[in-house]
């Protein structure tokens, strides 16, 4: 059984229509048990399609193999909206404890994500490397020039920014937590084929020195503008909770 990587405080989402929640947490064999699942559920069991089967069980393999070493906590699979019809997004939330120093003030924590960003294109936010801090102001208009947006959330501040793909980009995986994963399913992994966007937020935990990344993909990419409005009400309406701990898994276990 696979423990929690963190204790840091987590966001519960109330995701439209129905998604799969990929099994961050499995061992091996069970993960590619859940994959074929899912696969077999989208897909059925016709032999014409036993190829796309295979390639989206390794595809998804892969994804989550990569979120998983990028510190990812829960990643989510849009399967259809309300509407039954697919739109082809994956939500991923990393949790970057540690990262920020002490201060738990959201605004000292949003200046040190800019700061970040603005330093080494998000590498520095991811893990915590030591470097020449750029001059606030200075960082926050690259932020805002490149895009980026800051609005309030409760008590947490939420820093929007989107990145975006052509049709002809090779999709290549992500070091680290502070850049998109192009590999996630149904959507940056098939960014060879579809515009893809990827709207990174990254929000502020209330009363803790800590930030949450949540990272959203879809190859709806000529529909940014409604995709956005989606991926903004996703992180509205999502809700903190507590990590569980290791006593509540042993016990969730038995």
């Amino acid at each position: 059984m696979a423990v929690s990587r963190t204790l840091a405080p987590r966001l519960e989402f109330a995701l439209p229509g129905a998604w799969w929640r990929a099994p961050l947490d499995a061992d091996g064999e069970e993960r590619a048990h859940a994959i074929s699942e899912f696969v077999r559920a989208k897909y059925g069991r016709r032999d014409d399609l036993a190829r796309t089967r295979a390639e989206h069980r390794v595809k998804l393999a892969h994804a989550l193999d990569e979120a998983v070493r990028a510190g990812a906590v829960a990643m989510h699979v849009s399967e259809s909206n309300d509407g039954g019809i697919a739109f082809a997004s994956t939500v991923t939330e990393y949790a970057l404890p540690g990262v920020f120093g002490t201060n738990p003030a959201p605004e000292v924590l949003a200046d040190r994500v800019v700061s970040g960003l603005a330093r080494a294109g998000g590498a520095e936010v991811a893990t915590g490397a030591a470097g020449a801090a750029p001059d606030a102001g200075e960082a926050w208009s690259a932020f805002q020039a490149a895009g980026g947006v800051a609005f309030a959330k409760g008590e947490s501040i939420v820093l929007r920014r989107v990145l975006r793909r052509g049709a002809d980009a090779s999709p290549t995986a992500a070091p680290h937590p502070g850049e998109p994963n192009a590999s996630q399913p149904d959507a940056a992994s098939e960014a060879t084929t579809a515009e893809s966007i990827t709207a990174d937020y990254w929000i502020t935990v209330p009363g803790r020195p800590e930030v949450v990344l949540v990272s959203m993909t879809s190859v709806l990419g000529p529909l940014e503008p409604l995709m956005l409005e989606l991926f903004d009400r996703i992180v509205a309406a999502a809700a903190w909770r507590a990590a569980p701990s290791l006593r509540d898994e042993l016990t969730a276990a038995r």
